[in-house]
């Protein structure tokens, strides 16, 4: 059987070929192919480890911030999860067209120079004065609104104060709704 490596071996000075075995490293096979790699690392070896250095820096550096945003928005989340367990709930209520009509009533009895009226599904308080000169008995009547019911808050969805439509000098559409504060959120330790 013919030596495959014999074309690999080299001759010495005599011309005589010589039979020799090539170097092989760990996997088995010919190293002869490792060679040049090396030469070249090492002649570039000046090159070659001040670039792997600031690489190695340089990822060392991304490294430390991802770690550094990924605990930032873990604790984050476990905050925010503990905080919604102890966080305050907001209930708003609308007033309901009974609550409409006894605003109506009152305000009708405490300021006759206001014309107070309700649409027709009762979901707010309508105030207009036809005269501008009655401009402090409309904004006297607005401010008494808020006197009406101890834990109700009013909010103007529509106010115009000249010029409105219907020919009145001055309209608002009030509506009103009860707020409370619950703390059913808060868990048991």
């Amino acid at each position: 059987m013919k030596n495959p490596f014999a074309s690999l071996a080299p001759a010495d000075v005599a011309g005589t070929n010589q039979r020799q075995a090539p170097r092989a490293h760990a996997f088995g096979k010919p190293a002869h192919h490792v060679a040049p790699f090396m030469a070249a690392a090492y002649q570039n070896f000046t090159l070659i480890a001040p670039l792997m250095f600031v690489a190695a820096v340089v990822l060392s550096i991304l490294a430390a911030n991802q770690s550094a945003a990924f605990i930032t928005a873990v604790t984050r989340d476990i905050k925010s999860s503990e905080a919604n367990k102890i966080a305050p709930l907001l209930d708003k209520k609308p007033l309901g067209p009974a609550d409409y009509q006894s605003v109506a009533n009152v305000m009708a009895k405490n300021n006759a120079a206001v014309t107070i009226s309700l649409p027709v599904n009762r979901s707010s308080v309508q105030i207009s004065i036809k005269d501008a000169a009655l401009l402090p008995e409309f904004m006297y009547a607005l401010a008494t609104l808020q006197s009406f019911r101890q834990g109700v808050a009013w909010n103007a969805s529509r106010i115009c104060l000249a010029k409105c439509d219907g020919g009145v000098a001055a309209s608002a559409d009030i509506t009103g709704y009860t707020q409370a504060i619950s703390f059913s959120g808060l868990s048991a330790r």
